[in-house]
């Protein structure tokens, strides 16, 4: 009886754990200020005032794209320390946070994306001023979002309006995606990926690191 009371509470203790590192909506909502209050803090261009002077990296394209003309992407992506038990003077760094914004012809587009520290997405935002999902939609303007733990989704809030000047209205919103939402969410996922792919060529070409890669 002892050994299995043992078990019982080490597999209870096991569980809480795991449920301490999911994320939840308050967890990234938590996360996902702490980062914009830090951006909005740190926008100056005095390297020598280390408490406004943020640290990221920023960059820019510029192309002329076959059908929809010039083609403009600010990306921004901003990161924190890897925590080691080693004391490294360069010690390496992890993607928390991405934004994008970009043009196709007129169509301005807007993107967000907050990561954990394995480098799957915890929470994206993003706008599209024009889209439609069903066949049969008519194209609204959108604000989507999308709450994540592990590639599952925790929570989606999508957003519409038919004019400008109306205000957003829920389209729908919970855990359970629809089909018709999933396609842009893979879409954004892959977004995701690529952006921490740019993240770590930038990281590898431009930090220096202690043992001079």
């Amino acid at each position: 009886m002892k050994k299995r009371t043992f078990l019982l509470l080490f597999l209870a203790a096991l569980m809480q754990v795991a449920w301490a590192q999911q994320n939840t909506v308050e967890s990234i909502g938590k996360r996902y200020k702490a980062i914009k209050d830090y951006i909005a803090t740190h926008t100056g261009d005095d390297q020598y005032d280390g408490a406004d002077w943020g640290q990221y990296h920023h960059l820019t394209t510029r192309q002329w794209l076959p059908g929809t003309g010039g083609h403009v992407e600010d990306i921004y992506l901003y990161w924190d320390e890897v925590e080691t038990n080693e004391d490294l003077i360069y010690p390496p760094h992890w993607l928390t946070f991405a934004t994008t914004r970009f043009n196709y012809a007129a169509r301005r587009f807007y993107q967000e994306y907050l990561y954990d520290a394995d480098g799957s997405v915890a929470f994206i935002y993003a706008y599209d001023p024009s889209t439609a999902f069903g066949e049969d939609d008519v194209y609204k303007e959108y604000e989507l979002r999308f709450y994540l733990n592990k590639g599952r989704v925790v929570k989606a809030i999508i957003k519409c309006k038919e004019e400008p000047d109306q205000p957003y209205k829920d389209e729908w919103q919970g855990s359970a995606l629809p089909a018709k939402y999933r396609s842009i969410l893979n879409q954004y996922l892959e977004k995701a990926g690529s952006l921490r792919e740019l993240f770590n060529s930038t990281e590898k070409a431009t930090y220096e690191r202690e043992d001079g890669d």
